[in-house]
């Protein structure tokens, strides 16, 4: 069984030293190579390169394996990863899993205890593929569906933009947890919508990884959220020098509010403060809502 890991950064190289404990054919696609040539695809790749990359496997795969541990919505569509694979596969060959959860990637190197979500649609593989995932390190909980863990995974970024924008105003923990909380409410008011349940099960993917990203300066997205507080937004993105997906997903925020009739007061919070070009504007309304709500 081959693996191709679509993606060289951080996340991707992570990812293939865990795959390579359990398979040695894995490896990290170079684009000299051809993409094709694998029966299962990793993704780990910023969200808007998925379109593109998809399109080149998709004319030459009528079945396929994709395993999705990318983070985002796409801005032009306002999709998800799945979303985005199954129209492209539409031939009913797509075997389609989503990895998430609480994972530093330089954490997951250094072999420390992990607990992840592997969401999974239909699928007669999804023990093989757990497998393949799962070491005495990383643990890999098996969970249907994969709606939530790709909504959440997109929206755990923007929320870790306030979380940083606040601890860049100076707040703490009492004001990072509020923060939390109300991006939790968030979560469930969405999922409602969207006529998706949330289980136990379903905790480091959606809750868990939430948790880690809102709470640490090594999560670009809460990094970038702290430079909001005294830089523009291109500054800030220049600055960091890596994708930061909750810049990108954030565009989506009005069209799910308007399309699912759903109240993401934090999450348009996290917009304004981003699309925004004054500071002390974005501080006041801010300063504002952390008071309010």
């Amino acid at each position: 069984m081959k693996i191709k890991i679509i993606g060289n950064g951080a996340w991707g190289n992570a990812l293939h030293n865990v795959l390579r404990e359990n398979c040695s054919s894995v490896s990290i696609w170079n684009r000299s190579e051809r993409i094709t040539d694998a029966d299962i695809f990793v993704l780990a790749l910023p969200a808007q390169t998925i379109r593109s990359v998809l399109a080149l496997i998709a004319p030459q795969k009528r079945h396929i394996t994709i395993v999705n541990a990318s983070k985002g919505i796409e801005e032009i569509s306002h999709k998800l990863p799945f979303q985005i694979a199954t129209e492209l596969f539409k031939g009913g060959g797509l075997d389609y899993f989503c990895l998430a959860g609480p994972s530093f990637a330089n954490e997951v190197i250094e072999k420390m205890p992990t607990i992840v979500n592997l969401g999974y649609v239909q699928s007669k593989n999804k023990e093989i593929v757990k497998n393949l995932f799962q070491t005495d390190y990383f643990r890999v909980r098996l969970v249907k569906g994969v709606m939530a863990l790709e909504m959440a995974s997109a929206f755990k970024n923007i929320y870790a933009i306030s979380c940083g924008f606040a601890d860049g105003l100076g707040f703490g923990i009492n004001t990072r947890v509020k923060l939390i909380i109300l991006a939790i409410e968030e979560f469930y008011r969405l999922y409602r919508k969207l006529h998706s349940e949330v289980d136990i099960a379903l905790i480091p993917g959606t809750i868990g990884d939430l948790i880690l990203t809102c709470n640490s300066t090594e999560s670009r997205n809460f990094r970038f959220g702290k430079m909001l507080t005294k830089n523009s937004a291109k500054e800030s993105l220049r600055k960091i020098g890596n994708t930061v997906e909750g810049y990108y997903s954030v565009s989506s925020i009005p069209y799910f509010v308007n399309k699912y009739n759903v109240e993401l007061p934090l999450a348009q919070l996290a917009q304004e403060i981003i699309m925004g070009e004054d500071n002390s504007k974005s501080r006041r309304r801010f300063l504002a809502f952390i008071k309010q709500v």
